[in-house]
């Protein structure tokens, strides 16, 4: 019996959902970029983070549009970068299968970038902001919406998890306004209406789930084994969708 060994589970992923991938490689080369480059101990994080590239409205004004873009690589500190990773790993490339790679890529880049222009436009001009959060707003925008026009996709109890997850989302996006305002509500509330727009014109008629040919099922119940039902409360990348198809 053969062995997997974790290099094999990351080189299928890899092939898999290219894009995550990438976008998960490019995430970490600028966490150590910013590790060797001022550090996240450093006595003033926000001009570290600003140095490396960090969104500031009034650095945009003067011509800095580019921070819009490096910024949605940049976090705040291990516990920021692990958690919009971890959340990239299986939310993002679960609908880089449904949807096919390079539509992914689309949704994900003009999500990020829409997000970083409500910021430019909306936030505090001397505030710098920086992760990935509004380009995954866009991402889970975009599986909400499918669970309305495409709910033939899913069972129903994964419809229930994914809207459960997106209403967490929101609340504790608005909730830190009461709190520390340390998340962008501008920069998430962006990422997700850009990212509504954008899956409306790009929702394919079928998932492109490993490029095969997808048959909807009525959807029932039958045992794990059977592979109809799901584990809806993990959202996972293999488990939420009813895996009939025809080669």
């Amino acid at each position: 019996m053969q062995t997997i060994t974790f290099k094999d589970i990351w080189i299928r992923f890899m092939k898999r959902h290219p894009v995550t991938f990438g976008l998960l490689a490019t995430n970490l080369a600028m966490f150590i970029v910013v590790l060797f480059n001022g550090g996240y101990g450093s006595v003033n994080l926000a001009v570290t983070l600003t140095n490396n590239g960090a969104l500031v409205p009034i650095l945009v004004n003067q011509g800095d549009y580019w921070r819009i873009l490096t910024s949605m690589f940049l976090h705040a500190g291990f516990f920021h970068f692990f958690l919009n990773s971890f959340f990239l790993y299986y939310i993002g490339g679960f609908v880089e299968r449904m949807i096919g790679s390079m539509k992914f890529a689309i949704l994900y880049f003009i999500s990020g970038i829409g997000s970083g222009i409500f910021i430019w436009l909306f936030s505090n001009p001397y505030t710098p902001t920086i992760g990935a959060s509004g380009a995954l707003y866009g991402v889970m925008a975009a599986l909400f919406l499918m669970t309305y026009i495409k709910a033939s996709w899913f069972h129903p109890r994964a419809i229930r998890s994914i809207r459960f997850m997106v209403a967490i989302n929101v609340f504790f996006t608005f909730a830190s306004v009461i709190s520390d305002g340390s998340i962008s509500v501008w920069g998430h509330a962006g990422g997700f209406l850009i990212g509504l727009a954008v899956i409306y014109f790009l929702l394919p008629n079928k998932p492109q789930i490993n490029n095969r040919s997808y048959r909807p099922r009525p959807q029932r119940e039958t045992s794990h084994y059977g592979r109809t039902v799901i584990d809806a409360d993990n959202v996972s990348d293999d488990d939420i969708y009813d895996s009939h198809y025809t080669n």
